[in-house]
């Protein structure tokens, strides 16, 4: 009896258990005879057959239900990590590859990245990292299963069932640890941002369970792609040789995806976040009301009207510290009452316009005889940092004027994708027409100019110059927080020898610092001096290591980053793991995941950068600041903006 015959699948006992289950026990003669003598007056003969035929369907109903269940276990222990390693049921042992490519691709998958995961993450996470790993498995596997078979070799002859069973077995343990460790490692990464630990085990299982399901339907997928593309081929081998006709029926495929994904997918997509974001650029959030400072855009005596600066830019214009605020927090004896200026989109006016319209606003409330005009860039739906604004006009006693305009309506990632290069049109234009004005003035009499982003708004100012130097000559200092890693002025930088790519050193420190926490301000990330003394103009670019916004990038596709692996002293202040792992697409997934969570953590961490920029600005303003910051002021004005959100 061959061993098959010997070891039965689980369906064919659970079916036969259930047929034994279901079928009538013998009775006795007597007793038979007698019960029909009693159940046939009782039911006519008609009635009768339509109950056996009844209860025959609902017999085979269950049995098929049954048997469809154990099929469906049977293909979810032949997905599950870990318990596929012990037998397989029902997918085909040509899979078998692609089977131990998705195993091992699991235990990259739930590799820590750069910050904690949800579960859901987690479930994307395993679902596309196993497909991943299916893929490459399959793919080197059919490769080398030809190569060999030219050369007339069969190692597989010589594995014995014995050594395939030890190796799934190991494959499983290692699995099975790794999804130990990776529990555990999730409270270390809650701990490293100062987050709660709101993921353990359950979380973590139920991420890894749907993601499993997830391979499960993009193998389903799969099959049906790799069917499309036979049957095209078949068609095509009727016209051309079969050796041209695969490569033009994958080609084909792939074209007509393409093409469908861009016409019926993406532009829909955009469309629809399109008309979204219109719907909130009309809005008019809670607690956001007109100014009434004539100081202020879209107050009474402004040029700009209340309904024309959008959403995000009412929110800009309500919020922030008045004059009384500023001395009270900062405990000055009288401050000035900040000017805040923002020129909205609107259908018909072009960034020319704007930049005409936020000058006329400048020169309406004085902002050029104020001692500091910050030029802020927003992101990609006009949103405005609070904590940017803030700092400076508490530092300046309320003596500046923070001027802005709308580039986009869309959120940030949208907006990069329909147009990268409008904010860096916005931006420069804007710098131009200020930068010539206070030409104009008497160099004695003029204030400094400073510019100021976050995220995309830092990209919009760092991709309008070609270089450092001329970004220098272009201002007085400015502070950027959370460039993204599409920043070709910053992807393109050569730092000094031997600093770390997480806070490089440019110069000596002479006029550029990096920082992941303030203290970067004054020394590097080994804790050393820097070479030079900071001089101005100065400029600061604060990002935190594990800021996704920041690291994520396309190389993550084919190459390990140095970031990943470089050393990490207790003064780089890292909030991420010392040594990262990496793998092929995988990691680059990963981290480009991780930035949907990025705002899901606490201000210091992540892409959220909070009462720190008081400690940027005071040390880039330096002798435009009216009052030294100390930790006690830092507070103060922390708790004012936390207790005042806009």
């Amino acid at each position: 009896m061959s061993k098959k015959a010997r070891k039965p699948r689980i369906g064919q006992l659970a079916c036969s258990l259930f047929q034994k289950i279901s079928r009538p026990q013998p009775q006795p003669q007597s007793q038979s005879v007698e019960t029909k003598r009693s159940v046939a007056p009782l039911l006519p003969r008609s009635l009768r057959r339509v109950a056996l035929e009844t209860a025959s369907s609902s017999l085979k109903l269950a049995s098929g239900a049954l048997q469809v269940s154990i099929i469906g276990l049977e293909v979810l222990s032949d997905i599950t990590p870990a318990v596929r390693m012990a037998r397989r049921n029902r997918l085909p042992h040509n899979m078998a590859a692609g089977i131990l490519g998705a195993e091992v691709a699991t235990w990259a998958a739930i590799w820590p990245s750069l910050l904690p995961r949800p579960w859901w993450v987690t479930a994307l996470n395993v679902a596309i990292g196993q497909a991943i790993g299916h893929f490459f498995a399959a793919s080197a596997a059919f490769g080398l299963k030809n190569a060999l078979r030219a050369a007339g070799k069969r190692p597989q002859d010589h594995l014995t069932p014995r050594l395939k069973r030890n190796a799934h077995w190991v494959l499983g343990t290692i699995t099975i640890a790794a999804m130990a460790k990776s529990v555990r490692n999730q409270g270390i990464q809650a701990n490293l941002v100062g987050k709660s630990l709101d993921r353990g085990p359950v979380q973590a299982a139920i991420g890894l369970s749907l993601g499993s399901l997830g391979y499960g339907a993009l193998l389903l997928l799969g099959e049906i792609v790799q069917f499309t593309v036979s049957k095209m081929s078949q068609q095509l081998g009727r016209a051309v040789p079969m050796l041209v006709a695969w490569p033009l029926a994958v080609t084909t495929f792939i074209v007509v995806i393409v093409a469908l994904s861009d016409r019926v997918v993406l532009r829909r997509f955009i469309h629809s976040a399109s008309v979204r974001a219109q719907k909130i650029n009309r809005s008019v959030f809670p607690g956001s009301i007109m100014p009434w400072e004539p100081e202020r855009s879209g107050s009474p005596w402004s040029y700009e009207r209340w309904t024309a600066v959008g959403a995000h830019g009412r929110r800009f214009l309500s919020g922030g510290p008045r004059a009384r605020d500023i001395a009270e927090v900062m405990e000055f004896t009288r401050a000035r009452e900040p000017i805040r200026i923002y020129a909205g989109l609107m259908s018909g006016r072009t960034v020319r316009g704007q930049v005409r319209r936020v000058l006329l606003e400048m020169e309406r409330t004085g902002a050029f005889h104020r001692n500091t005009i910050v030029i802020q860039m927003p992101s990609g739906s006009g949103w405005v940092s609070e904590w940017m604004s803030a700092a400076p006009e508490f530092l300046t006693k309320g003596n500046c004027a923070s001027v802005t305009l709308q580039y986009s309506i869309l959120p940030s990632a949208f907006s990069y994708v329909v147009d990268k290069q409008a904010p860096i049109d916005g931006a420069h234009l804007l710098i131009r027409a200020v930068r010539n004005r206070l030409d104009s003035m008497p160099e004695d009499n003029r204030p400094k100019l400073y510019l100021s982003g976050e995220s995309l708004g830092a990209y919009a100012h760092l991709d309008g110059y070609d270089n450092f130097e001329d970004l220098l000559a272009s201002c007085d200092g400015a502070v950027f927080t959370g460039p993204p890693s599409m920043t070709k002025l910053l992807a393109n930088l050569e730092h000094d020898p031997g600093s770390l790519e997480r806070a490089p050193i440019v110069d000596g420190g002479r006029h550029i610092r990096f920082a992941a926490a303030p203290a970067h301000t004054r020394h590097d990330a080994f804790g050393r001096s820097y070479s030079h003394e900071w001089q101005r103009p100065r400029v600061l670019i604060a990002q935190h290591t594990s800021d996704p916004i920041v690291w994520w990038s396309s190389k993550l596709i084919y190459r390990r980053p140095t970031w990943m692996h470089e050393p990490a002293p207790s003064t780089l202040y890292a909030d991420t793991f010392h040594d990262m792992g990496w793998a092929p697409l995988i990691s680059f997934w990963q981290i480009g995941l991780d930035q949907i969570n990025s705002l899901n953590v606490p201000g210091g961490h992540g892409h959220n950068y909070y009462e720190e920029t008081f400690w940027y600005w005071d040390s880039v303003l330096g002798s435009q600041s009216r009052a030294p910051l100390t930790p006690r002021l830092a507070q103060r004005a922390e708790k004012w903006i936390r207790d005042h959100p806009s």
